[in-house]
């Protein structure tokens, strides 16, 4: 393995981490101590990331932290977990929707199907999947800090000439009735047209995403075929199948046996 591909693996595990030690980036990289030293001071010559006694951060600059906060989160277990869990749903050749967020954003660096095509509106996700040499586009629309994407009337206008094999969508939430929760309309309007023009759709949640309220909802008549992927589900019911480590359940049969 060249310098130039451990610099993208070693900045693909940045973007799921805050911190690495150098024994970590040995054992993910199958490096050796010596070669891993090297290569992130001149990483950290290049300003890209910096040192600390025994591993590496990214540099803390105001663009980094936009980047990396996402709401201000933190990138945790269960994030990768569900991650993870969705990239192995893609099968080669397919169009698919990435939306913004934290479970999202995990999935990228699962990704192993080939000829995969990516619209995203989630500026996180393009970089990642750039770093992945994984073919997107970004829509168009107005900047939103709080979660680093676009929305908006010119973001749903362009999403409507798409029609792809799966949708990845991340969520405000789930109320008791599991109906996906959007922060405001331009995202309960993404997330609705997803649904309308997407083969299969899967709504990645963690376990502290169920039983909250919002005032943009889906209903779950119209989600009633959406899949969601989770850490944890928030009820042991026979509706949800274990999968990986993880679960995964049809809104309309969970809403049916609530």
């Amino acid at each position: 393995m060249g310098f130039n591909e451990r610099k993208e693996k070693i900045l693909n595990l940045l973007d799921l981490n805050d911190t690495l030690t150098i024994h970590e980036l040995v054992e993910q990289l199958g490096s050796s101590t010596a070669t891993i030293r090297r290569d992130v001071a001149l990483l950290e010559q290049q300003g890209i990331l910096a040192r600390f006694w025994g591993g590496i951060k990214k540099v803390e600059t105001p663009e980094y932290i936009r980047e990396s906060g996402l709401k201000y989160q933190k990138m945790s277990d269960h994030h990768e977990l569900i991650g993870k869990i969705a990239a192995s749903q893609l099968q080669d050749n397919e169009l698919i929707f990435i939306g913004s967020g934290m479970s999202t954003l995990a999935m990228i660096p699962f990704i192993e199907r080939k000829n995969i095509h990516v619209i995203t509106n989630g500026i996180p996700q393009l970089e990642a999947l750039h770093r992945q040499n994984i073919q997107a586009l970004l829509l168009c629309g107005f900047f939103k800090e709080y979660s680093r994407s676009v929305v908006g009337k010119e973001t749903v206008e362009m999403l409507r000439g798409y029609r792809f094999d799966h949708a990845f969508l991340g969520t405000n939430g789930l109320n008791d009735q599991y109906c996906p929760l959007s922060a405001d309309a331009y995202e309960d309007a993404i997330k609705t047209l997803c649904i309308k023009q997407s083969k299969e759709v899967f709504l990645l949640a963690g376990h502290d995403k169920f039983s909250r309220t919002a005032y943009y909802y889906i209903p779950a008549e119209m989600a009633k075929d959406v899949n969601i992927i989770t850490d944890r589900p928030d009820k042991n019911r026979a509706a949800w199948e274990p999968i990986d480590g993880g679960y995964i359940g049809r809104i309309g049969s969970l809403s049916e046996s609530d």
